[in-house]
């Protein structure tokens, strides 16, 4: 009757429910045992479900012989040791319920909240009879670090904390944040270094192990007696106390291991200590990681800042350190987002964030600090000027040989239309920045801006300058240089005309023989290839080849990118003076890069190597004379890679 009695009460606090786990629980508690009999638990279940049937169909399946359903209900909480079946095959058939425990000292660390002197609970506490499987048994080092990290609350979870010198084992549940129990040992210290007769005995040990400290050895006492709560900030804050907690905890462990039968008061002050110590390692290392990830986020941040200036996402994560090692695994991807997120969103009102972003037609994003913006576009304006110039005074004069013409040759608009589609595709980078959204606002920030670097405008009004005026390049120009080219005979109206009627009609026949000859060079070609057998040179080379790949920014050339480092690094005004120090800096490259050859091979041939090998040459006397090393340290990776394609 009474069980029946327990049934109405339980219904008038909380809601009915379906979950046996819950129902153990709550039956064990009025029990007051973790053991429960599974005989009264059955007859328990009968009459729950009888009178909470219409609140919870879902309790339904109870019904008649609730047993079979039971029991199945039971085989997750068994195999999580959540219950223990004892004497399974006997009539006095019992079940044992875990949670009934993290209840328990549920309660118990709550009094420890309110009374420090209240002793932890140890395995010592339990029952004699308790199935030693249901406790987690782990190293307190371990579990104070794993939950301090992330302590998702559960009340599964019954810990035994296993603490040095054979002391009792702490119990902690797992439905008990973490913090009450760091907060605990700090405040049974804080009880014990009270005391005058251990007060001014700590405080001189630690005076005399920091003679030069003895203000923040002061300090750090008396907050650590007076407010452990203020002491436990200040260790998460600051990496000025690590030290001092950890010889604090070091002297009192010495001291109290002499002693040779503990007192209750003695094991919870080394219980405390122990996890006291551990904490502080804890936020130790968390500050170690924090300064780190610090250092790398700058790392990441100059690099950015670095040639090339613009970057994909798959780019800043191959960053490396100055000692080649990757950046990646020192921060942490949260960390790499927030950095990106705020760069890339905070701005004072009416300017731009301080990094921009922006696609190519492929859908490439990139990113870019807005500062780096104008160099870079002036940059690759002056690499574009050379490389088109060179296509379309190379095509003009094939077209001029065969007395053929373009629209491009003779109007302004179709030739500044022309030079657009040859930065779309010589140079997508530039043409995205050329077309971006806010090279508008850029321009009238740097343009309006006194105090900044001088750049030339980008914009007349509100459009953007033809491309013709963007390359410095001048249709009448490339056309003259075009026709320099031809033999002087073109110029003669009557022989060029006369020479274009025969030009016409051998241009069919040669196109075939053309063809013909092309595909016979191919043929051999293959079989060549098939005959041939890869040597070191071979493999070196496809090594290079690939380096050149990741190295060379997408819809470049290894060549262009030489020529733009080398002007960034080669300011030598005299046209003759620059030529001979490209020529030196180039020869001392394929010095060093013909004597490493012996050592290397196509595994050893890595972007880690690469760098390391431009890292020692660039330390040399002769090089350390030139003033932008990050320029010259990339021309020199280039230039190395080249000379092993070409090998």
């Amino acid at each position: 009757m009474l069980d029946y009695l327990r049934v109405s009460c339980y219904n008038k606090r909380m809601a009915a429910t379906s979950d046996i786990g819950v129902l153990l629980r709550f039956y064990a508690k009025k029990q007051n045992s973790p053991f429960v009999s599974y005989q009264d638990f059955v007859e328990y279940l009968k009459h729950y479900t009888q009178h909470n049937i219409d609140e919870t169909p879902d309790l339904a399946l109870y019904l008649g012989n609730p047993i079979p359903q039971m029991e199945k209900a039971f085989e997750p909480f068994i195999e999580s040791k959540q219950i223990v079946i004892i004497d399974s095959n006997s009539a006095k058939k019992m079940i044992f319920v875990t949670g009934y425990f993290n209840t328990i000292f549920a309660e118990r660390y709550k009094e420890i909240q309110s009374n420090p002197n209240v002793p932890f609970p140890t395995i010592q506490d339990l029952p004699k009879q308790t199935p030693q499987d249901v406790l987690v048994k782990t190293e307190y080092a371990d579990i104070i670090f794993e939950l301090l990290k992330s302590q998702k609350s559960d009340d599964k979870n019954l810990y035994a904390i296993v603490v040095p010198n054979n002391l009792p084992s702490i119990i902690f549940p797992g439905n008990v944040p973490v913090s009450i129990l760091v907060n605990a040992s700090l405040e049974k210290m804080q009880l014990m270094l009270a005391k005058p007769e251990y007060h001014d005995y700590y405080l001189k040990k630690l005076k005399v192990a920091n003679p030069n400290k003895e203000i923040s050895v002061k300090n750090f006492f008396k907050q650590l007696v007076k407010s452990p709560e203020d002491a436990l900030m200040s260790l998460k804050s600051s990496s000025d106390c690590y030290y001092l907690w950890g010889q604090l905890c070091h002297f009192i462990r010495l001291d109290y291991e002499k002693v040779k039968d503990f007192t209750q008061e003695d094991i919870n002050v080394l219980q405390a200590v122990a996890i006291s110590e551990i904490v502080a390692s804890f936020y130790k290392n968390e500050s170690t990681k924090t300064m780190q990830q610090e250092l790398a986020i700058k790392s990441v941040q100059s690099k950015m800042k670095q040639p090339p200036f613009f970057f994909t996402m798959d780019g800043i994560l191959k960053f490396t350190d100055a000692k080649g090692v990757p950046l990646q695994g020192q921060y942490s991807d949260e960390a790499l987002k927030e950095f990106l997120q705020k760069e890339t969103t905070d701005a004072n009102k009416n300017e731009l964030p301080n990094m921009l972003v922006f696609k190519t037609e492929d859908g490439t994003k990139y990113f870019i600090y807005k500062e780096k913006v104008f160099p870079l576009v002036n940059r690759m304006c002056g690499e574009a000027h050379d490389t088109i110039a060179q296509i379309l005074k190379d095509e003009w004069y094939e077209l001029l040989l065969d007395f053929e013409k373009t629209l491009e040759m003779s109007d302004d608009r179709a030739f500044n239309l022309r030079l657009e589609k040859e930065v779309q595709k010589n140079s997508p980078v530039l043409h995205a920045i050329l077309g971006a959204t806010f090279l508008s606002v850029l321009n009238s920030e740097i343009i309006g801006n006194p105090q900044g670097p001088h750049y030339a405008t980008l914009f007349s009004g509100d459009d953007l300058l033809p491309y013709t005026t963007l390359l410095l390049l001048n249709r009448q120009n490339v056309l003259s240089d075009a026709k320099i080219l031809l033999p002087f005979w073109y110029t003669i109206p009557i022989f060029s005309w006369i020479a274009s009627l025969f030009k016409k009609k051998a241009s069919a026949k040669k196109v075939q023989e053309s063809v013909e000859k092309s595909a016979h060079e191919e043929s051999e070609e293959k079989k060549k290839t098939r005959s041939k057998t890869v040597s070191k040179k071979d493999s070196l080379i496809a090594a290079a080849e690939k380096l050149e790949s990741n190295i060379v920014p997408e819809g470049s050339t290894i060549e262009r990118e030489l020529n733009a480092y080398r002007k960034l690094w080669n300011i030598m005004i005299s046209k003759e003076a620059s030529l001979d120090l490209t020529n030196n800096v180039n020869s001392l490259i394929r010095d060093y890069t013909r004597k490493v050859l012996k050592t290397l091979n196509s595994r050893t041939l890595t972007i880690d190597r690469i760098q390391n090998l431009a890292n020692t040459l660039c330390k040399t006397p002769n090089m350390q004379k030139i003033n932008d090393q990050n320029s010259l340290y990339v021309y020199v990776q280039l230039y190395m890679i080249y000379l092993m394609k070409n090998m």
